[in-house]
C-alpha cells in the first residue's frame, strides 16, 4: 500500500494525527500553494476524495503547530550556529574570576566616603 492510499483511508476513517503526517508528506505543496483552503483543494485531487472530506479546522490547526514548531527551532538554532561559544554545552555558569587587566575596572567602581 502506498502513501496516497494509506493517507485516504485514515483521512476518511479520521485517524489521529492524519493531518499532522498529510504536512509532513506534502509540506512542499503546502508552501507553494499558502492558504489551507487551497491546499485543501489540491490534496482532495491527490488523494482522490471529497474536499469537505478534509476539516480545514484541523488542517489549520495543524498547520499553525507545525510553523510555531518550526518557530521555535528557528529561535534556538542561531544562537548555537552563530556563536558556537554560546553553545549549551560549553557554556559554563557559576563563579568568574576576573582577569590580571580587570583590575582598573574594579577601582573605577569604588566610591571613598
Amino acid at each position: 500500500m502506498e502513501y496516497k492510499e494509506f493517507l485516504k483511508e485514515t483521512l476518511l476513517s479520521n485517524g489521529y494525527g492524519i493531518y499532522s503526517r498529510i504536512l509532513a508528506i506534502y509540506r512542499e505543496q503546502m508552501e507553494f500553494l499558502k492558504t489551507p483552503a487551497l491546499f485543501r483543494k489540491w490534496l482532495a485531487k491527490e488523494l482522490d476524495v471529497a474536499p469537505e472530506a478534509i476539516n480545514l479546522s484541523s488542517l489549520n490547526s495543524a498547520l499553525h503547530q507545525q510553523r510555531k514548531k518550526n518557530k521555535q527551532v528557528k529561535k534556538e538554532q542561531p544562537a548555537s550556529v552563530m556563536n558556537p561559544a554560546n553553545n549549551s554545552t560549553s557554556k559554563k555558569e557559576g563563579f568568574q574570576f576576573s582577569k590580571p587587566s580587570s583590575d582598573d575596572e574594579k577601582r573605577s567602581r569604588i566610591k571613598e566616603m
